[in-house]
Parts: C-alpha cells; sequence; structure tokens
C-alpha cells in the first residue's frame, strides 16, 4: 500500500484459540510490522484480546460480544470506529461478521469499509438474516478457491469475493520428528501419519478402511493419528472390527502435532470438507509425501505428479490404491515431498498472505465510499 498509514480494527469473538485466530494474529503482527495502526477487539479475557500478536503495538478493546447480532455491542464499536476514524474492520469469524455489519449500519454512511473472513467451505444457512448479513461486507475474504466457489452459488455477487490463502508457519514444522517409540511404532516400518479432530467431516473411517486396504501390500504399514475428539471410540472400534487395531496408535491432542507429522513415511488428509487444509500445508512444508482427498482447497496445494496424490472423497479404495503409490515410489514421493515445500515457501507464508491482504485493503480505500 505504498507509504499510506491504514487504521484496521480486528474484531473476533471466540474464546478460544483455533486456526482461524492463528491466522488473524499473524496478519495482525504482520500489518503492526509495516506501519499500520491496529485496532484488536474481543471478549474480555479471550486469547485473541490477550495474545502478544508477536509482540506488536496495539490499542486493545474488550466487548461483550454476545451473539452476532449483539447491538449494544455493535453501537459500542460505532462509537470506536468513530472516534478513531477506523478504516476498516476485519471481522474473522461469522459472529463478528454479524456485529461488524451492524455496527457500520449504526455508523451510516461515513462508516468504515468491512472485510469478513470465511474459512469453511459449507454454506451459510439461507434465512433471511443471512441473505443480509453476507450481503453487507464490502468483500468477502475467503481461504481457498472452493470456499469462494460455495460464496458465489450462495449469491454472493463476484466482486465481492476475493481469495487469500492462510499461511503456515515453517518455524513450526522446521522440528525434529518424534520417535517411533514415543509413538509405541516399530522402527523401520512404513508409516501414515494424519493430524486432526476425530469429527465426522474429517473422516479418520476412511482413512482406517484405506490403511486396511494398503496393508494387503504393506503388512507391516502402521498408522499413527495426533488428535482428540468425540468419534475416538468409534474410530478404535472400528480399526478393531477391520483388523488394524494393533497397528493403529490413536495419540490424542498434541501441541507438538508437527513433530508427528515429520516422523510419517506419507501424510494424509482424508477430509471430506474443509475451507483450505492447513494440515497439508504443514504436512508440505515439513518435506513429508502427502495423499489428500479432494476436499476445501486441497487441490490448490496437492498438485497430482508434482506435489502429491490426490484422491475423491469417502473412496476408501481410491485412498488406499494411492498411499501403496506412495509407499512403493519412494524416491518419487521424496520429489514431491521436496516440490511441495517450495510451494509453500512461494505461496503459504505468513508475509504473503499479509501482502495479499493489504492489497485487498488498497483496492477497497480506493474504491471509495459505497
Amino acid at each position: 500500500m505504498g507509504t499510506q498509514t491504514v487504521k484496521i480494527l480486528h474484531l473476533d469473538e471466540q474464546t478460544g484459540w483455533r486456526g482461524g485466530e492463528q491466522q488473524a494474529s499473524w496478519l495482525v503482527q504482520g500489518l503492526a510490522s509495516r506501519g499500520h495502526e491496529v485496532w484488536v477487539v474481543g471478549k474480555k479475557g479471550s486469547p485473541f484480546l490477550t495474545s502478544k500478536h508477536g509482540g506488536a503495538r496495539l490499542t486493545r478493546q474488550a466487548l461483550p460480544l454476545h451473539g452476532e447480532f449483539d447491538l449494544y455491542s455493535a453501537w459500542r464499536l460505532a462509537r470506536i470506529c468513530a472516534r478513531e476514524h477506523i478504516d476498516i474492520i476485519h471481522a474473522h469469524s461469522s459472529h463478528a461478521h454479524g456485529i461488524a455489519v451492524l455496527a457500520v449500519r449504526l455508523s451510516g454512511k461515513t462508516g468504515p469499509k468491512v472485510i469478513a473472513a470465511r474459512r469453511v467451505s459449507f454454506p451459510p444457512k439461507g434465512h433471511r438474516l443471512n441473505r443480509w448479513k453476507y450481503g453487507r461486507p464490502d468483500r468477502i475474504v475467503c481461504v481457498s478457491y472452493k470456499v469462494a466457489e460455495v460464496m458465489r452459488e450462495f449469491g454472493t455477487v463476484e466482486n465481492r469475493l476475493t481469495v487469500v490463502h492462510s499461511a503456515v508457519d515453517l518455524a513450526r514444522v522446521d522440528v525434529d520428528p518424534l520417535s517411533r517409540p514415543e509413538m509405541g511404532v516399530p522402527e523401520h516400518v512404513p508409516l501414515v501419519v494424519s493430524a486432526g479432530s476425530l469429527v465426522g467431516h474429517k473422516d479418520h473411517a476412511n482413512l482406517l478402511e484405506a490403511v486396511a486396504h494398503a496393508r494387503q501390500s504393506f503388512p507391516d504399514l502402521w498408522l499413527v493419528i495426533a488428535g482428540e475428539g468425540p468419534l475416538r471410540a468409534d474410530l478404535e472400534s472400528k480399526a478393531a472390527r477391520l483388523g488394524i487395531a494393533d497397528h493403529v496408535r490413536f495419540l490424542g491432542q498434541r501441541k507438538d502435532a508437527p513433530r508427528v507429522i515429520r516422523a510419517g513415511t506419507v501424510y494424509v488428509s482424508s477430509s471430506w470438507s474443509e475451507g483450505l487444509g492447513t494440515s497439508i500445508l504443514e504436512a508440505l512444508a515439513a518435506g513429508t509425501p502427502v495423499v489428500a482427498t479432494r476436499a476445501g482447497g486441497a487441490d490448490e496445494m496437492v498438485i497430482p505428479g508434482r506435489t502429491g496424490w490426490l484422491v475423491p472423497v469417502r473412496d476408501s479404495a481410491a485412498l488406499g490404491k494411492a498411499l501403496v503409490e506412495c509407499l512403493r515410489h519412494r524416491d518419487e514421493a521424496l520429489r514431491m515431498a521436496a516440490e511441495g515445500r517450495r510451494l509453500v515457501e512461494a505461496e503459504f507464508t505468513a508475509p504473503r498472505m499479509v501482502e495479499r491482504t493489504l492489497e485487498v485493503y488498497a483496492q477497497l480505500l480506493k474504491d471509495g465510499p459505497k
């Protein structure tokens, strides 16, 4: 944006810290380091509000943020924007999006521009309030072209949709791999690894079936899954029914998931629904060969014959076949893994994400008032 200083208010009502908050934090840090004036607004005591965000100098403000149509919080937000002459409100969650557009409505014609982040690949519910809400932002920034396609089908006009890919922290994945003994896995056996919450859309059931299929060719194949969730007992039972339970390890929630990813012979993403699929980015960044299902933005990262293997969702036979191919052709798999790392370094870093977001800001401010 040249030398122009922009005043950006980042809004997130979440009380936890997940992928969206991490992406927003990298953005906040990058904007502040480039000299822009940054406000962070969240619930009192929330990680998003209290985080150091890389030590950036910020103005912080706690608001109640009770639901997406909290009129009091919207009124308070409108007053902050008027007093501080905020240029852009960047809302990082669905409920924050609702409060942001209400605040601008209360501000009248002089209100700031609104950007709403969209990180999931399922469409919003089609009721009247959502139609109004999703028609109000100046831009909806989607984390993948798949998400943008879903929003287009929902009815969002093309010129209000922009794609800015999520980022991965290269330093986070440049770690020593977890040792086989720490995972309860024998040395020198082929190892499939996966990381993600044990919930339906991650489709670990499909992964278990694929591993059972692949073990017909590689009987000593093992599977390790890092993640916790409500389906753990069901998945453990399924592994037993498939006769592979003695070759599967459920590690539970791990703060060191990148160490698990780096320990694998191959990383698998088996989801049927994703926004982008940042675990794939971490695997590519780690230099681990990748087999993934075509969910969310997977095909924007996993390019068949170049950076990995890509198969249809919910097709365990195809997933198992791709696993076998990856394990049989080790040199080719490592070549593609190295190319995947180069792709991440070029397109999916936090500085790249910040620069692309700044391009969106610049275009909005160039467009002038609505």
